[in-house]
């Protein structure tokens, strides 16, 4: 994120546990009658595969995008309560810590991010999969691997229907990258 004073190693930023905010998110507030805004904080192609129903999403195509999308949307979190949220609980603690340090109130990281989440409470308010770093692509909320694959040349994660396109070759390249190439 290009913050140095962000330090999860020196101090944490506050967290939500899945059960909690599986509560929360039941009643639409959170203990104190606040309206809870979720926030994700993974890249654009993460989130493709799967979200939070109703989450914030910035579009960043890198996390070091991060500050300049919350300075500039900062009025959203006014008067509720924001859960930052991620695969496995990384950048979303470093993003919780960020939005501290510029005075953003009620901030909470989801512990352990979205892979906790589903194995701790299911895909409850989740719609779609989540994208992990891996040869598995993604995993549904059983923790189970999908049959989402990603090219090999452009990184694009594909769906079965996707995978079946004559342009896919796998360990090559898929439609997008020959729709590219294409039109260059």
């Amino acid at each position: 994120m290009h913050s140095p004073a962000i330090q999860p190693g020196q101090s944490r930023a506050p967290d939500v546990s899945a059960q909690t905010l599986k509560q929360w998110l039941d009643r639409g507030q959170d203990d104190n009658g606040r309206p809870v805004v979720m926030l994700d904080t993974r890249n654009s192609f993460e989130v493709e595969v799967g979200t939070f129903a109703g989450a914030l999403d910035y579009q960043l195509t890198k996390f070091s995008e991060f500050p300049a999308a919350i300075e500039a949307h900062r009025e959203d979190f006014t008067g509720k309560t924001v859960v930052s949220f991620c695969t496995g609980g990384i950048r979303c603690e470093k993003a919780a810590l960020h939005m501290q340090n510029i005075g953003i109130e009620s901030v909470y990281q989801l512990d352990g991010g979205i892979l906790k989440y589903f194995e701790e409470v299911g895909g409850a308010h989740y719609n779609g999969d989540c994208f992990v770093f891996d040869q598995r692509t993604a995993l549904n909320p059983e923790l189970k691997p999908t049959a989402m694959l990603q090219c090999f040349g452009c990184r694009a994660v594909l769906t079965p229907e996707e995978q079946r396109s004559p342009h896919y070759v796998p360990g090559e390249h898929c439609q997008y990258c020959h729709d590219r190439r294409a039109a260059a």
